[in-house]
């Protein structure tokens, strides 16, 4: 459960590189040439990505090569990864991309606590509840999302301050689809947060976290 954030060390080498192959990537370096800071998609976690890869393609998902990545962090700890990216976009909005780690969830909440990468948060325990996207096509685009999660779309209820909206479960996380001309994740909500902090919003360029 974190936000990675991303900016540009090279802008020649940012500016070399198609979208194919490493869509959010492209995309972030996109946004920095364009002066835009915005949230741009999410990353979903599997436990078998080449399963995963399989179903989206033969689904017609144009989805790109599963690539393993490697790096040792400071501490010396190499760290493995399997990733694939999604090379194309909804109808304007990014794909979400896959990934899995080695080991089992508990496993990895251990390393990263023994590394000091999971602390207490002073603002509380922080957790994304649901992430808000505003697109012009609510129906078609929760569609293509369900097919992509593997979850199924349901209608909002009131008291998630519905407007039309499309709501897909995953596990304990909600997608909110609305109506809009964004195109764009717009917001995202928080539940955890202490009472210094509950009922606040905090806005990063065209992006929202909310704070309930």
């Amino acid at each position: 459960n974190y936000i990675e954030l991303i900016s540009v060390q090279d802008e020649r080498t940012a500016s070399a590189f198609p979208r194919d192959g490493a869509a959010a990537v492209f995309d972030a370096a996109r946004d920095f040439n364009e002066g835009i800071e915005r949230i741009n998609t999410i990353a979903i976690r599997t436990h078998d990505i080449e399963a995963t890869h399989l179903r989206l393609k033969n689904a017609g998902i144009p989805v790109g090569d599963v690539v393993d990545g490697r790096r040792v962090d400071q501490q010396g700890n190499e760290i493995r990864w399997s990733i694939f990216f999604i090379d194309n976009t909804i109808s304007g909005l990014p794909y979400p991309f896959f990934l899995e780690w080695p080991g089992t969830d508990e496993q990895r909440e251990e390393q990263l606590s023994a590394q000091g990468l999971i602390t207490a948060h002073p603002a509380g325990d922080l957790r994304v509840k649901r992430v808000i996207f505003e697109v012009p096509d609510v129906a078609g685009t929760a569609r293509v999302w369900s097919l992509l999660t593997g979850q199924p779309e349901s209608a909002q209820s009131a008291e998630d301050n519905t407007d039309g909206g499309v709501v897909i479960h995953l596990h304990d996380r909600d997608l909110v689809f609305r109506n809009g001309t964004a195109n764009h994740i717009t917001a995202l909500e928080f539940t955890g947060a202490k009472e210094s902090l509950r009922g606040q919003s905090l806005v990063i360029g065209d992006s929202v976290l909310d704070f309930l």
